[in-house]
């Protein structure tokens, strides 16, 4: 058999449980990457992940749990960004409010109706921030399901110390999720947020700003953690990632 042929027969033999598809942030989603000074062995790591995952997973209801609602959450979030949060109601109202609105609230203050709808209805300013809420919460569960995962094979996916800095750039106006991406570890973090009003000629936004003044905040607290925003963003729709300047 050539090399090609014995390929096709290992994955099609092989039991996989997890797929690769690629998903889009809507227009008016943005995402920042952070490199945090310090480093991790992701290699190492993935190694013990993997077996965890094989041998050990199983001794315990949770553990077992971890890896299966993982699972779960990564799905739900693929089908959101594919279908819910495609929808034309949903991006004419993220288009409306997005940048003036919603990303002036805090995801707290995007439970509450919002001025320019007191009701609930389809694409209102509330309703778009409760599907993004709707997110938020799924990627809260994802973060919550790899830190337990972590802990339970010994491995430090999502430290303390990224916990700190992801909850408190959850906390900032505009924020929908912050957290570790990847393998994990100590050296870098994501958020998604709304895209505020631009700032810098358009090299940047409002919320864009608010997070990196509080990393800049955070680093000069401990100079032993030290965030650097990432000049790096979603392209949008297909088109992966962009460079793009920024003046911090």
């Amino acid at each position: 058999d050539t090399l090609l042929e014995q390929l096709v027969v290992l994955v099609n033999g092989f039991e996989w449980d997890c797929t690769v598809r690629p998903v889009n942030l809507p227009p008016g989603v943005e995402l920042l990457m952070a490199d945090v000074c310090g480093g991790s062995e992701s290699p190492s790591m993935a190694r013990k992940v993997l077996d965890w995952k094989k041998n050990k997973r199983k001794l315990g209801f949770m553990d077992d749990y971890y890896w299966k609602d993982l699972k779960r959450c990564n799905n739900k979030i693929v089908s959101m960004l594919a279908d819910k949060l495609t929808d034309q109601t949903f991006l004419d109202g993220l288009r409306r409010d997005g940048a003036m609105i919603i990303s002036n609230r805090t995801a707290e203050q995007w439970k509450k109706p919002m001025p320019s709808s007191w009701y609930k209805f389809e694409g209102s300013s509330w309703d778009v921030a409760l599907k993004l809420l709707d997110l938020r919460m799924t990627l809260l569960e994802c973060r919550q399901n790899l830190k337990g995962m972590g802990k339970s094979a010994g491995v430090p996916i999502e430290p303390d110390e990224q916990t700190a800095v992801a909850d408190a750039t959850m906390k900032l106006p505009g924020v929908i999720a912050a957290g570790v991406p990847g393998a994990g570890g100590y050296d870098a973090l994501f958020v998604i947020y709304v895209k505020g009003p631009e700032t810098s000629g358009g090299s940047s936004d409002q919320v864009r700003d608010r997070i990196g003044n509080l990393w800049r905040e955070l680093s000069n607290r401990n100079d032993e953690t030290v965030m650097c925003p990432l000049s790096v963003r979603a392209a949008g729709f297909g088109d992966g990632l962009c460079a793009t300047k920024l003046d911090w």
